[in-house]
């Protein structure tokens, strides 16, 4: 036999998977091919050393239940009589594993006699491997043997102590599961609901002594409820891992973002470069994943014999079912009680018959409002009435987000499972138990959490449809209103949550939110302060469900400040001249009362901070900071050195703050060292005092987002900007290197729209500058040396990035003070800055608002 040709023939097998539409059909044929392979192999040692009698070759693991994927490894066990001499027993595993390894597999082997395999039951791979054992070649009455003296002799206790882990394990990390268990990158192996779940029930049924101990498929052994559901899912799964293995020429059971389009084509959804087949295969993926989870529910419910609590009438009777069903999940949430999984799949199944008249249903929807007004465990109660298939029936334009894939690194849930993660953080504040005492403290004041939780469910509705997701998701908001006959004062609040529901983030991370101005134009949006309060209590817990990690401490320090920003601005109704006589007067005082200065010294300090340009500098700084700031900057006049750098740590992030003569280069160093570092810059601002003198405050975190930078990173901050300030270093190579490795996950080729936007209706006194484009290193730095090419003027940057996009927004000025609105001046920047971030000019978006 030829060394390739097991190889060649898997190689030609693999485009079957394709067109063959069954994942348990294609794996199966792989593992015949690997079978007749190995067993001519084992025939040619056979005739070398004469084994046949003292050996049996065992497939074991996914190869052993005849499921092998493309790339997966081949686990085999030389099972063994004792009778072979050791160098023989050596020559032979080593022959035929390298047989394997030439046809280019991978093996997982052991080599033991009958008496040995006890000794390897400790762990439950192993104990799950030797259930999948099957005979291949060599001894049958070996094999036989193996079976009876050591498969049927594993005792009794230790079989269930394993059964018992599996069934505690589903339960915990699926049923039990407060954050969503269908993912935007799924590992279709290991995480939730994926292969190993349904083989951990396969397996605790293989040992069901009701149960025969034939040798065939996984699901011989599914005898409790309707199991086509969780057939279908399981091949679908094993076809997907198949065709994810080729596409990716490895083994591979992440199905990551820059894959899916790839796998889909592959399985025959449609082009890979259309968002249609991404959505399509993707919600299949996700609706099998379901199935395993209702059948996976019902399964360990039956498994432990919980009780079932029965249903309030028949579900069989159409005349009562709406009501039946709706004051099924009101009593659940009104007493505390969690109900059967059995019981939910027996709604679950009635509610194929539940008609469109549900949705206007006047009992059901009044009773459903009394459960939103109990503010008691709606999310866990709207989760258990969206697993049942009955809150999108109510709800239709909820019901379009199930199983809707979003196709972002923000994002790690589905449409519908990130809601009812925000309804179920809604449960924890109603518990008074969040995390962050400000948020909760905002919270306990709102008012109207029915119409909070009615905003929730259909926020992201508008994301099933093209365009501005928030505004058609708003026209839905009116449609609900109406339904439910809400007032027209709810129906205005619903609206306004809906629309606006991503203003906050999107101000507080690219705009400057110490502006004044900004903050009275914000203001002006609300009604009242409850409207602010919930709108601040929505984004927290959006931005938190986007995924873990997202809501970080410099994400929530930023927000907070908004909301408190706006709230005095609704509360006292100031004027810009009031704003500004208090923050002075402010400043004043607490020089005179905290610092103990005289009147003379307090106003010449108010001076100084006065003088500073642009004005937002009493904003953006405490009185605390102002004092600091004077004290520095004389000491670093009188140390004649060419700068002065502090810093404070903050909880979300590190405060860096230089001093320096007026040499704009200064930003240019400060981004390229940063860069250098594997450090991220989120904030920079630039402030020039009546002397000339530069005060530059930037904003620093580590690579995952946290302030805890080391004092060796601090001082390596400060010796790098000197040695560019001496000349010691070129700036240019330092901001296109980094000492620090990422692995930045790949955003696919036209997932996010690449922008260049030049705005001057945002700010009354600078021209905004928004950048939506790939990131890479030293990406801020060559964007920075751009506009100062241009003799522009930086004030203000704001930083923002996901996976590898960066969002960027500079505010700018020219040298004279004025807005940039030289048309030719914009071009031309539009064009330097698309070869900055290394795009061709035909792959963005470019605006200019006047």
């Amino acid at each position: 036999m030829l060394k390739s040709e097991l190889k060649a023939k898997l190689q030609r097998t693999f485009p079957k998977a394709g067109t063959v539409q069954s994942g348990r059909l294609f794996t199966r044929q792989l593992s015949n091919l690997v079978d007749v392979g190995l067993i001519q192999v084992f025939s040619e040692m056979e005739k070398k050393y004469s084994i046949s009698e003292h050996l049996a070759l065992i497939p074991v693991g996914g190869y052993g239940r005849r499921e092998l994927a493309p790339y997966s490894d081949i686990d085999i066990l030389y099972l063994h009589d004792g009778k072979i001499p050791e160098h023989k027993l050596t020559d032979i595993i080593s022959y035929i594993n390298t047989y394997l390894y030439n046809n280019g597999k991978e093996v997982g082997h052991s080599c033991r006699t009958i008496k040995e395999s006890f000794n390897y039951l400790d762990q439950i791979e192993s104990f799950h491997a030797v259930l999948d054992a099957r005979f291949l070649a060599g001894s049958k009455t070996l094999y036989n043997r193996y079976k009876a003296e050591f498969i049927e002799k594993i005792s009794k206790q230790k079989i269930q102590q394993f059964n018992d882990w599996k069934l505690r394990h589903l339960r915990e990390r699926i049923i039990n599961s407060y954050n969503p268990i269908l993912l935007s990158e799924p590992n279709i192996k290991t995480d939730p609901l994926g292969l190993r779940d349904i083989q951990h029930m396969y397996w605790i049924e293989k040992t069901d002594p009701l149960h025969d101990s034939t040798e065939g498929g996984i699901f011989d052994y599914y005898l409790i409820g309707d199991s086509l559901p969780l057939l279908s899912a399981y091949d679908f799964l094993i076809l997907t891992r198949s065709a994810l293995h080729i596409v990716s020429g490895r083994k591979n059971d992440r199905l990551d973002l820059e894959l899916q389009g790839q796998v889909a084509e592959f399985l025959g959804f449609g082009p890979k470069t259309e968002i249609k087949t991404l959505e399509s295969f993707m919600s299949q993926f996700y609706k099998m994943q379901k199935d395993v989870y209702f059948y996976l529910g019902t399964y360990l419910d039956e498994k432990s014999k919980i009780p079932q609590k029965s249903l309030p009438g028949d579900l069989s009777n159409p005349d009562t079912m709406y009501d039946d069903i709706i004051n099924f999940f009101y009593d659940n949430q009104l007493r505390g009680e969690e109900p059967s999984r059995i019981t939910l799949n027996q709604i679950r199944f009635a509610s194929h018959f539940i008609d469109d008249d549900f949705k206007n249903t006047k009992s059901v929807l009044d009773r459903f409002l009394e459960m939103l007004r109990h503010k008691k465990r709606i999310g866990h109660t709207l989760t258990l009435m969206h697993e049942c298939n009955v809150l999108g029936k109510l709800i239709p334009e909820f019901g379009a987000c199930t199983n809707f894939p979003l196709f972002s690194y923000h994002h790690q849930y589905t449409v519908d499972e990130h809601t009812l993660l925000i309804l179920r953080e809604l449960d924890v504040l109603i518990a008074d138990m969040w995390e962050d005492d400000l948020v909760q403290e905002v919270f306990n004041g709102c008012e109207k959490i029915e119409i909070l939780a009615l905003a929730i469910l259909i926020h992201d509705a508008g994301k099933v449809k093209e365009g501005d997701h928030c505004q058609y998701g708003a026209e839905l908001s009116l449609i609900v209103a109406e339904r439910f006959r809400l007032s027209e004062e709810d129906t205005e609040l619903l609206r306004f949550l809906v629309a606006e529901h991503i203003m906050m983030s999107e101000l507080s991370s690219k705009r400057d939110i110490y502006d004044p101005n900004l903050i009275s134009n914000f203001a002006k949006i609300f009604q009242n302060e409850n409207s602010l309060k919930l709108l601040y209590i929505l984004t927290i817990i959006d931005t938190k469900s986007v995924g873990h990690g997202v809501l970080t401490n410099w994400k929530k320090e930023i927000l907070h400040f908004l909301y408190n920003s706006t709230l005095q601005s609704l509360q006292k109704k100031e004027t810009s001249n009031d704003a500004k006589e208090r923050i002075e007067s402010g400043i004043k005082n607490y020089l005179i009362e905290k610092e103990g200065l005289s009147l003379d010294e307090s106003e010449i300090i108010l001076t100084f901070a006065k003088k500073i340009t642009p004005s937002s500098y009493l904003n953006y700084n405490t009185a605390r900071r102002v004092f600091q700031h004077f004290i520095q900057i004389e000491e670093w006049k009188q140390s004649k050195s060419s700068f002065q750098m502090t810093f404070e740590q903050e909880p979300a992030f590190l405060t860096v703050t230089i001093f320096t003569g007026f040499n704009r280069e200064i930003l240019l160093y400060l981004t390229g060292t940063i860069s250098s570092l594997g450090l991220s810059l989120v904030g920079l601002r630039l402030f020039e005092a009546a002397s000339k003198q530069l005060i530059v405050q930037a904003q620093i975190t580590d690579e995952y987002g946290s302030g805890n930078i080391s004092q060796e990173q601090i001082l390596k901050i400060e010796s790098t900007l000197a040695d560019c300030i001496s000349g010691q270093i070129n700036v240019d190579d330092l901001a296109s290197t980094s000492n620090v490795w990422k692995n930045v996950p790949k955003i696919p080729d036209g997932m996010v729209e690449e922008l260049v936007k030049f705005s001057n209706d945002l700010s009354l006194e600078y021209s905004v500058l928004e950048v939506r484009v790939p990131d890479s290193i030293g990406l801020v730095y060559r964007i920075l040396k751009s506009l100062l090419d241009f003799k522009l003027e930086v004030i203000f940057v704001r930083i923002s990035t996901s996976a590898d996009f960066a969002y960027d927004s500079f505010y700018v000025k020219t040298k004279d003070g004025k807005k940039i609105e030289d048309v030719g001046l914009i071009l031309s920047l539009k064009e330097k800055i698309l070869e900055v971030a290394q795009m061709k000019e035909n792959q963005s978006l470019f605006e200019i608002s006047f």
